[in-house]
Order: C-alpha cells, then structure tokens, then sequence
C-alpha cells in the first residue's frame, strides 16, 4: 500500500489516544518502531518495525481500536524484548499455534486435497474409515507434532501380524498424514513412523499371494459355473472375467461403450484399471458369444453384467459367493484366477514373459525400462487369449466336478 502521508517523528514522540482516532491518512510514529497505519477507507492497524538478529522485519499487532493505543505499545514491548535475544516472538506464537493441531485435524486438512485424486470411491472411504478404526481410538487428539514413535507402535502391535496388510496400509496413511503436517509447519520433528516396520519386523511383509485354481482345473470350473444356480448375469461375468484375466472390479464395472465387436476388442479406460493406464484386451469368440448372451438378458443396461437392478453394477462379493458356495473359498479368489492364466502361460504355452504381464496389464515396475518400452504386444496377446479360451473351454478337459449337497449353490447377484 502506498500512503498519502508520512509523518516522521522526532525522537520518543508519542502519539495520543485522540491523534490515534483523527490521524490522517499515511504511517504515524510512536517511537520505537511502533506505527499507525492509516488507510485511505478509514481503516486504523497497528505496525512495529523490528530488527531480530540483524534483519528489518515487519510485524502486524491488529487493527485500531480492537487493538488500543495501550495494547500494541505493550506487544511491541514484547516483541522488542524477545528480539534483544534474538527471538522471533511472532513466530514462536504462530509455531505455537501450529503446534495445537492434533491429527485428526491434520488428517482432514491433508485428506481434503487428497481425496481429490482419488478416483475409486471405496478407497475415499477406506482412508476415513481406516482412520477411525485403528489411529483415532489412540492419537486423534494428540497434537500431531507430538506424536512419538511410542505411540505409533501402541496402533500398530495389535493388527501388525494378525492384519498384515490392513496394518500396512495404516502405516502408510499415517506416514502420509505426518509428511503432510511438517510440510505445512505443524510438526517439526521427523516423521515417527520412520523405522516402524524394522522394530516390528518384516514377516508379515512376505508376499501373500492370492489363493489361486491350478489351471489344469479351471476348464471344469467353468463347465461347473455354467450349470450352477447363480444369476446368469453374475455366470457370463465370471466367464467373463476368468477369460479376459481381468480384475473383479474391471469386469463388474464393464460398459458397453468399451466394446467394438467388430474388431473383437474391449478398452478398459484408464481411469478403471489399477496402473491408471488403458487396457486393450483382445476377445476371444467365446466372450463375443457372452456378449450376445448379455444383451438378450439386458438390453436396456449400459453394464455388461448388471445386478438385480439393470442400473447397479454386480456387488463386489459376488465371486467371492459363488466361491463360497462350492467350497472353494480356501482355494481361490477371483483375483487368483489371473495367477491361473499365469501358470498357464509359463506352463504350457510358453509365451513370453513380457507378453503375459501385458496381458495382465501389469505396470513396469523398472522406470527406465518403462520409459523406452513402447509395444503392447498386441497381436501376440490376441493369440494368447484365443488359446486360453480354447483351453479353459474345451470339453475334453472338462472333469467333473464335486457334487454339492442338495440346495446348496450361489444366489446370484
């Protein structure tokens, strides 16, 4: 701001209450380094001029007269004092101040931007939710910038190695949380999750891969999953997806938009796949039959497969249920399906390596090689995926499977 007036003032000159109120506009001395800053709307605040450890600072003491004449002649005192010693006082109350955050608080400030970038719905609701069962309980109400390793450990002994990954993904949050607070000044101190996974050990890091099918005996669990008792949506689904070697959530959430039948091709978007890229998956002539199947059950649904409801998409536990049904459940998951189509292709078709991850829309994970590798295999991948269908659906593979009790069986949707 650019004042009309200044008014220089000799020596220790002090202003009085009256001049404070009629000053005109520009910046009046009150000796010290003390001055009122007057406004061309009429509008009054308090300034002292300051130098702590050699340099010229500007501090604000507020406006007149919230802040009396006698008010900021004594917090300029005070802040004049502490800069003989070389100290900030300013500074030290906004720290201060910055310090009374607690986590909570720090872990909405941070989730607000962060759940921004979060495209899937059921990992903004894991954030809080994970929050909420396991950190809150202990430290919501501490001040993040206290938070010390002991009490980092105290919310992860419990679930470390009877919930291994939950207890991971905890850490996490919680470590971006800290980073948060001490880029925004409300913590000082290193992050207290550093070296929290050495002290409680590394065990439970081993990977845990999902439960997997040999593959030898997918082709008659798909001759079983056509003649079982679930909806026929939810069985062209999981045909689908054991046939395509997608994600549970990939094919739940398939459109009709992502398929061009003519060129047998199906496109997930990336903002449905979990590397955030495109998938291009070749179909194969049995998901093209499924396709004309689907839409004879609904032809007025944007999903592939719908639920129930032609507008909802199957539930998330819907393979899972068929799993179950058939006892299963302790030897597959949907996702272990893809591990299946793996062995497979390293078992008897051979394909290459690099051919198979890509099938699987497995990210790079070395950022070089990433960057220089271009090819999505397309063409070998077409050809992979028209010999795992032929495989899974031959009929002379196709061993029957156990009997079920009567009445037992999945129920649908």
């Amino acid at each position: 701001m650019k004042h009309d007036v200044v008014h220089r003032v000799r020596g220790e000159r002090r202003l009085t209450a009256k001049e404070v109120q009629k000053l005109p506009v520009g910046l009046h001395g009150d000796g010290g380094g003390l001055q009122l800053a007057v406004e061309p709307n009429g509008r009054r605040r308090w300034i002292l001029r300051v130098t702590i450890a050699g340099k010229r600072y500007s501090r604000g003491l507020g406006p007149y007269p919230v802040v009396s004449l006698d008010a900021a002649r004594e917090k300029a005192m005070d802040i004049r004092r502490a800069a003989r010693d070389g100290r900030d006082l300013s500074l030290e109350r906004r720290r201060a101040k910055a310090r009374a955050i607690t986590f909570r608080q720090a872990f909405e400030i941070f989730f607000a931007l962060k759940r921004k970038g979060l495209s899937n719905a059921k990992h903004v609701m894991q954030w809080p939710s994970t929050m909420a069962t396991y950190v809150f309980p202990r430290i919501a109400n501490m001040p993040v910038a206290e938070v010390r390793h002991a009490d980092v450990l105290a919310v992860l002994e419990p679930i470390w190695f009877d919930k291994p990954e939950t207890a991971k993904r905890v850490l996490q949050r919680m470590e971006a949380v800290f980073k948060s607070a001490i880029l925004r000044g409300y913590r000082e101190k290193a992050s207290p999750c550093i070296g929290i996974s050495q002290e409680l050990g590394t065990r439970h890091h081993e990977v845990q891969h999902h439960r997997a099918l040999p593959y030898t005996e997918v082709p008659a669990f798909i001759a079983m999953l056509r003649e079982c008792s679930a909806a026929p949506a939810t069985k062209l689904a999981f045909e689908w997806l054991i046939l395509t070697a997608t994600r549970s959530g990939e094919t739940r959430g398939a459109v009709w938009s992502e398929i061009d039948e003519a060129q047998a091709l199906w496109t997930i978007p990336k903002h449905r796949t979990k590397g955030r890229q495109a998938h291009a998956v070749p179909l194969p002539q049995r998901c093209l039959e499924i396709l004309a199947q689907a839409r004879v059950l609904n032809p007025e649904s944007v999903l592939l497969f719908p639920g129930r409801r032609s507008r909802v998409a199957l539930s998330d536990m819907t393979f899972a249920n068929i799993l179950r049904d058939h006892d299963l459940a302790n030897r597959a998951t949907a996702h272990g399906l893809r591990s299946s189509f793996l062995d497979w292709c390293t078992e008897v078709e051979c394909a290459r390596e690099v051919v198979a991850e890509a099938a699987l829309a497995h990210r790079v994970k070395d950022k070089t090689e990433a960057a220089y590798r271009r090819s999505t295999y397309f063409a070998e991948r077409r050809q992979l995926m028209d010999s795992w269908a032929n495989f899974v659906c031959a009929p002379n593979l196709c061993q029957a499977w156990p009997d079920k009790e009567p009445g037992k069986g999945s129920g649908g949707a």
